[in-house]
């Protein structure tokens, strides 16, 4: 049986709230999901924390045209759960508009209660 946060959340159910709110710039869900001590890898190596990706879709700089999951494998352990999760993607990214495969890998936790992204990264799939 999949661990729940205190919402009744399974670590799926969080990763699809996640992707929901990257494809519409839901920046309180974002919020919410994300944790204060977020360090994320993008496709180029740069590394980016929680207050940038959260600045990125309130400027408008990172903008999800289309977001299609492919796939998902979820695994759970002692310290929380790992998604991976293929997508195809069109982003606009800071006024460049990007067709993409990507799989982005999240480490997650139980945080205030609820299943927060801790780490992780995307690459061209």
């Amino acid at each position: 049986m999949p661990t729940r946060d205190t919402h009744g959340r399974s670590i799926d159910d969080a990763d699809e709230l996640l992707l929901d709110a990257m494809r519409t710039s839901d920046l309180d869900a974002l919020d919410a999901l994300i944790a204060d001590e977020l360090a994320f890898t993008l496709p180029d190596g740069t590394s980016i924390g929680k207050r940038d990706d959260l600045d990125s879709h309130r400027t408008g700089a990172t903008r999800f045209e289309r977001l299609t999951e492919r796939s998902r494998s979820t695994i759970e352990h002692d310290e929380g759960a790992t998604t991976v999760t293929a997508v195809d993607a069109v982003i606009h990214w800071n006024c460049d508009r990007i067709e993409a495969s990507l799989t982005y890998t999240r480490s997650w936790r139980i945080i205030d209660g609820r299943w927060q992204v801790v780490s992780g990264s995307a690459a061209a799939s």
